[in-house]
């Protein structure tokens, strides 16, 4: 069997391509990835061809724009939203996306993919936003914008006192409520990558 052929499973999977096992499983139930499901172990194990396709067509950056995509890194367990988010934001051919679904995943992931911008929801089942911010702070770039968010907001606020002050403090740019909708924290992050929502990028034919 050539190296193009080679069977890897699902987490070997997402520690070559630097994404979250999650993401891939999300990919695969999406048709976007193909792979294969054990029998007799019920796990998926996918090649290393179609893992090159699956991470070629998720970073196609459009021929004639002369520029890189802007990174985006969510973070969030709820993975629903997580992948509709990605979804969502890669609708835009300028951006591509990841996401975590556990904050230490979020951190290391941040060090290794060094987005241009991370949405941090704030109440995580291992640890709080403000951990995920301060974990980052060693290894940020200055240009990244963090945006935090939560569905929970006056609790957070309750629980963690002056929690607006301790996110700015540690570099937030926003911070916002989930209840605002997808919408305003997609709005946000073209705002803060400094993209115009909505506009036409030219392909070549």
């Amino acid at each position: 069997m050539d190296n193009a052929q080679k069977m890897v499973s699902l987490p070997e999977a997402a520690r070559l391509a630097g994404v979250s096992e999650d993401e891939l499983r999300c990919a695969i139930k999406d048709g976007l990835l193909q792979a294969v499901m054990l029998q007799n172990t019920g796990e998926f194990h996918v090649s290393a061809k179609e893992l090159d396709l699956y991470l070629r067509r998720s970073r196609n950056t459009p021929l004639n724009t002369g520029m890189r995509k802007r990174r985006v890194l969510i973070i969030d367990d709820e993975i629903n939203f997580a992948n509709i988010m990605k979804l969502e934001l890669e609708r835009d051919p300028r951006i591509e996306a990841k996401f975590a679904t556990w904050g230490r995943d979020g951190v290391m992931m941040a060090e290794n993919y060094k987005p241009d911008l991370c949405l941090i929801d704030f109440m995580l089942p291992d640890i709080t936003g403000d951990d995920v911010m301060e974990a980052i702070q060693s290894h940020r770039d200055r240009r990244m914008k963090m945006v935090v968010y939560s569905a929970h907001t006056r609790e957070a606020i309750k629980q963690h006192p002056n929690l607006e002050a301790r996110l700015t403090e540690l570099g937030a740019d926003e911070f916002l409520s989930k209840s605002a909708g997808m919408r305003a924290l997609i709005a946000k992050v073209f705002e803060l990558l400094g993209l115009e929502a909505g506009a036409k990028i030219a392909r070549k034919v």
